[in-house]
């Protein structure tokens, strides 16, 4: 599970809550806590 660095410094974060229109709302520690995904740098700058 990878997790896109810069959404970890967000105060709260919505997930896919595995059907169609529910999603989850955590902070980013939870879904760290939860998943323990590997943070990337994926973000394109323009």
């Amino acid at each position: 599970i990878y997790v896109e660095e810069t959404i970890l410094s967000l105060p709260m974060i919505l997930i896919n809550a595995g059907h169609r229109g529910i999603l989850a709302e955590m902070t980013p520690a939870e879904l760290v806590r939860i998943l323990r995904p590997t943070p990337v740098n994926v973000a394109i700058e323009r």
